[in-house]
């Protein structure tokens, strides 16, 4: 046996959010946590903050780093080899981590989404016209995920005729953000996952170094930083990164948002009566029920937050999801209103690892939910069950709507 002192044990003070029931409704919870237990030590050994002003404090002013002291991740597993996040811009610091983010970011930047402006808008149109037409629509599978799919293919080069396989591919990643937490039919699905993205990406850069073309994949491999170039490894590493960060929150972004709109018939009709409203009313949207409930921190030298002083290499969940309703940033903070004043959310996250696709999350849900809103003028909306997708965050895989 070691004589190493083992970690603390905490409580989940009725939050777990590895529990099935707390996908369905996280906040009841999470509310009773920020109030009663707002710096808590879960039984993992991680501390939890879940007020808005001790996030953003973590955010700002302490210092940081996604790996522990001996640069191990807190989250990843150790079988998840291959595919895996380690070497992703998302886990690096410093120098590692801004030279990764500057090159994706030529191939990701305000140029980009002027050129995809009116694909976004014809892909929306003619999905939502189309599903009219039907009588019906499966809010994911026909828009929510429909949409981001095309987006991500186009700007990565991927074929659409292979964008059906990152479904699963993607949902099951992002279990890889908190590997270690998770059962073991859970973690192989994952490394499965991992596995199968790298042999497609690995393939793909080998055919775009042959032959350049307009997309993401391309231009990271013209892109130079100070004579700097991006090897395949890097290169695959990235591309799977970026295509499960960002494809798998935006369709929880149009998702969740179209369900509050409708389970809010009065914001839906706000809405297309002031359709100025909808860049408000995304932002609300991502305030009121966030895709990523929480991301995490690991501090680096001793830090005192909401009162609590938490040691060097604590690891810290900053919990967006309880920020974002915290009563004492937000008026009525349980209250879905798309003209709210304040929606100054934290569910892009803070610092130098800003959510970096936040622009294009953003376009995407601005062009469908705003044409949801207003083709269903005057068409009565029936909702039917939803199930959760198999995504660590808060996505939904299938939410059928009927139109009369």
């Amino acid at each position: 046996m070691s004589d190493a002192p083992h970690a603390p044990t905490g409580d989940w003070c009725g939050a777990d959010p590895f529990h099935a029931s707390f996908r369905d409704n996280p906040y009841p919870a999470l509310n009773a946590l920020r109030e009663k237990n707002p710096v808590n030590l879960t039984p993992v050994g991680t501390y939890r903050i879940s007020r808005y002003d001790d996030v953003l404090d973590v955010f700002k002013k302490a210092s940081t780093s996604m790996t522990l002291a001996n640069g191990e991740s807190p989250n990843f597993h150790p079988a998840d080899e291959r595919g895996s996040f380690r070497e992703f811009m998302l886990n690096l610091d410093g120098a590692p981590h801004l030279r990764l983010r500057k090159l994706v970011y030529q191939s990701f930047n305000n140029r980009t989404l002027r050129k995809l402006d009116e694909e976004v808008k014809i892909v929306v149109d003619e999905a939502v016209a189309s599903a009219l037409a039907r009588g019906h629509m499966e809010i994911v599978g026909d828009l929510a995920h429909y949409l981001p799919s095309q987006i991500i293919c186009r700007i990565m080069g991927i074929p659409l005729e292979d964008r059906d396989l990152f479904t699963q591919w993607t949902a099951a990643r992002t279990n890889a953000f908190f590997a270690r937490f998770l059962p073991d039919d859970v973690i192989q699905s994952l490394v499965d996952a991992g596995n199968s993205l790298a042999d497609y990406f690995d393939s793909l850069v080998k055919v775009r170094r042959q032959n350049l073309q307009d997309d993401l994949l391309s231009e990271l491999i013209r892109a130079e930083e100070d004579g700097d170039r991006l090897l395949d490894g890097e290169l695959v590493i990235q591309a799977i990164g970026v295509l499960v960060a960002g494809f798998e929150t935006t369709i929880g972004l149009i998702g969740n948002g179209l369900r509050a709109l409708l389970d809010h018939p009065e914001q839906m009709q706000l809405l297309r009566e002031r359709p100025e409203l909808i860049n408000n009313c995304v932002e609300e949207c991502l305030r009121y029920d966030t895709p990523i409930v929480f991301n995490w921190r690991v501090l680096t030298q001793p830090y005192v937050v909401g009162g609590v002083e938490l040691p060097a290499d604590a690891v810290i969940w900053q919990m967006l999801a309880s920020a974002n309703r915290d009563p004492r940033r937000f008026e009525e903070p349980d209250k879905f209103q798309i003209d709210r004043q304040d929606v100054s959310h934290q569910s892009f996250g803070g610092g130098s690892h800003f959510c970096l696709g936040n622009q294009l999350a953003k376009l995407e849900a601005r062009y469908a939910i705003g044409a949801f809103a207003q083709a269903t003028r005057g068409v009565s909306i029936e909702t039917g069950e939803l199930q959760w997708s198999e995504s660590f965050f808060r996505v939904l895989g299938k939410y059928q709507v009927d139109f009369r």
